[in-house]
């Protein structure tokens, strides 16, 4: 029964964080990863999206309180994790590494540190085919570069995601992503 259930909450997993259901997210992350016999490439990517998840969920602009805890405490254990696969396969996992670095440095505005780490996830990830995962750091970097006053480059970021979700078939980030083009574009 907990196999299924894993594969379940897995899925609900995915599916809330490419909503930005943050809290979902959250939820079936801690129950799943409460689980006995969970699978190591499962709980490696459950980590890796719980994580960005938490980063997502900072609101507090200086990086402190509680949030930023879970953040970090949730960053290093998916670092820790993904440091083994990275080792047998860096076209699978450099991207993710990165993306997980950038997210860190740039809530700790590390900003310089940030802009380089989101380069190599992209690179990474194009590197790589992820397209999913190209358009995720193209967004997370286009975040980024709004949050520290770059506008023209953020938006660019966000044209570069807007472009992966559309190869990827995602309507609903395309859609997203051209929202958040439009604000830019209102300014």
């Amino acid at each position: 029964a907990e196999r299924c259930n894993e594969t379940v909450y897995f899925n609900h997993i995915l599916q809330s964080f490419w909503l930005g259901q943050s809290e979902r997210c959250y939820h079936y992350s801690k129950k799943v990863l409460e689980f006995q016999f969970l699978g190591s490439h499962n709980r490696l990517m459950i980590l890796f999206y719980a994580a960005l998840n938490a980063f997502r969920g900072l609101n507090n602009k200086n990086g402190s309180g509680s949030k930023f805890t879970k953040a970090k405490t949730l960053f290093e254990e998916a670092m820790s994790a993904l440091r083994p696969s990275l080792e047998l396969s860096p076209l699978n996992f450099s991207n993710k590494a990165c993306l997980l670095e950038a997210e860190m440095l740039s809530s700790e505005r590390k900003h310089q540190e940030a802009n380089f780490s989101y380069a190599a996830a992209i690179t990474s990830a194009c590197s790589a085919g992820y397209v999913h995962e190209h358009g995720l750091a193209c967004e997370l970097a286009g975040h980024h570069y709004k949050k520290i006053g770059e506008e023209n480059t953020a938006f660019d970021f966000f044209q570069q995601s807007k472009r992966s979700y559309m190869r990827w078939g995602s309507q609903m980030k395309v859609a997203s992503i051209t929202r958040k083009i439009e604000d830019i574009q209102r300014k």
